[in-house]
């Protein structure tokens, strides 16, 4: 790891940290129903599965072929399976209606702002000089401008199904 990432890892921790602390105190009233919470805990066996289902394919691949399976340097592979399975989980929880809580409103501008970080990732894979930072800064930005395009896909058609039953209901 070079000086720079170093110091790209701890900026990226305090912020996350940061915001972590900020949505901690300003979501003190969080609820979630019981139809949440289950479909949730479906997102997590969902995730959960998928990572086993990868590890054992990799663990396969590398038993019959007798090499180790590595993109570029060691761990590349598993944090690729690890962001896979977290976009997995994702994925689950906002199509299962399991991602926002009762009073929480949607926020398009976080959406962009996340859609804006995933694609400054993509631009960092593509002015990248060496092979083994790119893989990982490429799945990482894929990732978010998945989760965000999904999270606006649902939300789209949350605002159609709402119109929807208002038109049925002056019907």
């Amino acid at each position: 790891m070079t000086f720079w990432t170093g110091i790209g890892l701890l900026i990226g921790l305090a912020i996350g940290a940061l915001i972590l602390v900020v949505s901690k105190k300003a979501n003190k009233n969080a609820k979630f129903d019981e139809r949440q919470i289950a479909a949730r805990g479906n997102a997590y066996k969902a995730g959960f599965i998928t990572f086993v289902i990868c590890e054992l394919v990799i663990f396969f691949v590398e038993l019959f072929t007798e090499e180790p399976l590595v993109l570029y340097k060691p761990g590349d592979l598993q944090m690729i399976v690890t962001l896979f399975s977290l976009l997995v989980f994702v994925e689950y929880s906002i199509f299962a209606d399991a991602y926002y809580y009762a009073t929480q409103k949607f926020s398009l501008s976080w959406c962009i702002i996340m859609l804006f970080l995933g694609g400054t990732y993509v631009l960092q894979f593509i002015l990248a000089k060496e092979k083994e930072t790119k893989v990982l800064i490429l799945s990482a930005g894929i990732m978010i401008i998945i989760a965000m395009i999904s999270l606006i896909i649902k939300q789209t058609l949350n605002k159609k199904e709402a119109m929807k039953l208002e038109e049925e209901d002056s019907e």
